[in-house]
């Protein structure tokens, strides 16, 4: 009996302690600070210049801004300077703010600019052997980046499935292009709202192919979706795979803030005694994000039924 006694003694007691630390747990709440890591802010350059041969005039104005840490947004930035030149030529195509615009720039005419209408005119955009030269000065630094014309593939078709992928309420489109023989090409699909694909031609060089895309985005009867082809360097179709990897398609699509650093072909040239180092591999740290391409683009529209 007195052993029974006290085994009720130590259970009641054991029961008592269980309550206040639970009672304590539940009514005190430690505040704890996490560090994230962050650098000092770096600036952003978007440069995709989307080129429609079709057109006179093609719209190339770059967007500039400043990275954040990572819960504060994305800051427009002023640059000092800003112009593309065609290498080994006189033109020079100088850039200025676009009003009521902050981070937005755009061509303007000068005697030697092949520019109008604050537009580049296309046929100076087109011959893929020449090399354009995109500087921009921030802050006294000078960055620096080159590309070349990228041609791409056209639109064959693009229709409305009735597929799902995941769920039922997904809308499926089917693209059709051919892929140009004796060319290597890299594709980046554009499929408006953000959201972005890449592929190579090396499994269906020189012939006609035909994919689905699946949204999961609301799509209503009567929206209309626009989808673009555009044609890229390998080293530019790395750089949005690299993008594509880290944004997993989220809700702001390949350009939402990184979480690591992507870097792409704009370097910051001060200091640099020979600027056909473009790799420039022993100043690694030395770059701005964003990146520099002239791309052909064709473009087609579908209206979700």
């Amino acid at each position: 009996m007195k052993t029974l006694k006290n085994h009720i003694i130590n259970c009641t007691i054991y029961l008592a302690l269980l309550f206040l630390v639970l009672v304590s747990s539940i009514s005190c709440e430690e505040v704890i600070d996490v560090e994230l890591d962050s650098e000092d802010p770096r600036l952003i350059v978007d440069a995709l210049i989307r080129v429609d041969t079709s057109q006179q005039l093609t719209e190339a104005n770059i967007r500039v801004s400043l990275s954040s840490s990572f819960f504060d947004e994305i800051q427009p930035a002023v640059v000092d300077e800003m112009s593309i030149q065609i290498e080994g030529s006189g033109a020079f195509i100088p850039y200025e703010p676009v009003p009521g615009e902050p981070g937005l720039y755009r061509p303007f005419a000068t005697t030697i600019s092949p520019v109008a209408e604050n537009k580049i005119v296309t046929s100076a955009l087109l011959d893929t052997t020449d090399v354009y030269l995109l500087f921009v000065r921030y802050q006294d630094e000078l960055f620096f980046a080159r590309t070349r014309f990228v041609p791409t593939s056209n639109i064959d078709s693009l229709v409305q499935g009735d597929g799902a992928l995941f769920d039922e309420d997904d809308t499926e489109v089917v693209i059709e292009f051919t892929d140009t023989p004796d060319r290597e090409d890299f594709y980046v699909f554009d499929f408006d709202f953000g959201e972005f694909i890449t592929s190579p031609d090396e499994f269906f060089q020189g012939q006609q192919f035909s994919f689905s895309y699946f949204y999961d985005t609301d799509l209503e009867p009567g929206d209309e979706v626009n989808i673009s082809i555009l044609g890229a360097e390998e080293s530019f179709f790395n750089y949005m795979n690299g993008l594509l990897e880290q944004s997993q398609q989220g809700a702001n699509g390949p350009f939402q803030t990184p979480v690591a650093t992507i870097r792409g072909n704009i370097l910051k040239i001060e200091g640099i005694d020979n600027i056909n180092t473009f790799d420039n591999l022993d100043r690694p740290d030395e770059f701005a994000l964003g990146y520099f391409s002239i791309s052909q683009e064709f473009k087609d529209s579908i209206v979700i039924e």
